[in-house]
């Protein structure tokens, strides 16, 4: 239900307090909605740099599948996640995740008891596994930044689609009913004064 605007002074000055403020905020949510379209496209960059970089990775483990079956029982003991190393940052007043790095588990083993390629195959296993967690945390991160820029641009839609032409049309029709009521007052206070001159001049001529 549209907001009923009273017709007098006190209303117009309210609704000029409106407009000034939403237009105060609308550069600034502009600015915000900037940020948020420069940090997803760097973030969308990112991600096909580490898609490529994890299609790499695999094509090297498929050189090494052959040794997977017998490495495999071992393995699996040093490519186990100890620690994923994100931090928190802030972007336009959003919380947004980064991400720094796997630790992974690291037990002793002799280098006499495995295979010379042992130390490669869990080299690259640790690499597909750190751009895999990378690449999860990058579309975490993109999907932060892309709901930011929705509700911004929502917002911004909001301003300039109703909230400051709304405020514009309720100060139109608040001046042009003022001013009707400045007139009418003016218009009135003139027969007024003709009817006491010109009772006062039959008062004379009487």
């Amino acid at each position: 239900m549209a907001e009923r605007i009273k017709l007098n002074k006190v209303s117009l000055r309210t609704q000029k307090q409106k407009l000034a403020m939403y237009r105060r905020f609308l550069p600034a949510l502009e600015a915000r909605k900037q940020q948020f379209l420069m940090h997803l496209a760097i973030v969308r960059k990112e991600i096909a740099v580490q898609e490529a970089r994890m299609q790499k990775v695999l094509q090297e483990i498929k050189a090494w599948s052959a040794l997977y079956g017998d490495l495999g029982p071992l393995l699996r003991y040093f490519i186990e996640i100890r620690e994923i190393k994100t931090s928190i940052r802030n972007v336009a007043g959003l919380k947004v995740p980064q991400f720094h790095g796997v630790d992974f588990s690291d037990p002793p083993y002799s280098f006499f008891a495995t295979p010379f390629s042992f130390e490669e195959v869990m080299q690259r296993s640790r690499d597909a596994i750190a751009c895999r967690e990378a690449i999860r945390m990058l579309r975490e991160q993109e999907g932060v930044l892309f709901e930011g820029f929705r509700k911004t641009s929502q917002r911004i839609n909001l301003y300039e689609q109703r909230l400051i032409p709304g405020c514009r049309e309720a100060i139109r029709k608040i001046s042009v009913y003022l001013q009707d009521q400045q007139a009418a007052s003016v218009g009135v206070a003139k027969v007024a004064k003709r009817m006491t001159e010109e009772a006062a001049l039959q008062d004379a001529l009487a």
